[in-house]
């Protein structure tokens, strides 16, 4: 259960990384640490298709380092936000 939860509260904090980063200027290790957590849980979690997701979005993330887009961020943080406030209600 409580893996579940950690699981859920990275996804929060990660969706509020994401999505404030066409806006302001965040350090570096923001996003290289979201985005490699995210990676990671792909490698964790083999064969499941939301692992596989967050593994695109850890991609975008890498990439929103240096050319944050708008679109992708809100779509992204938007994912990643009601995966982990359902992962935290559930």
């Amino acid at each position: 259960m409580f893996i579940i939860n950690f699981f859920g509260v990275m996804d929060l904090l990660i969706a509020t990384v994401i999505l404030i980063a066409p806006f302001i200027d965040l350090p570096f290790r923001f996003l290289l640490v979201s985005a490699l957590f995210l990676m990671l849980k792909k490698f964790m979690f083999k064969g499941d298709l939301l692992s596989t997701i967050d593994f695109g979005v850890g991609c975008y993330a890498l990439i929103a380092i240096l050319f944050p887009i708008l679109f992708f961020s809100i779509l992204s943080g938007s994912y990643l936000f009601l995966k982990g406030f359902y992962s935290m209600v559930a």
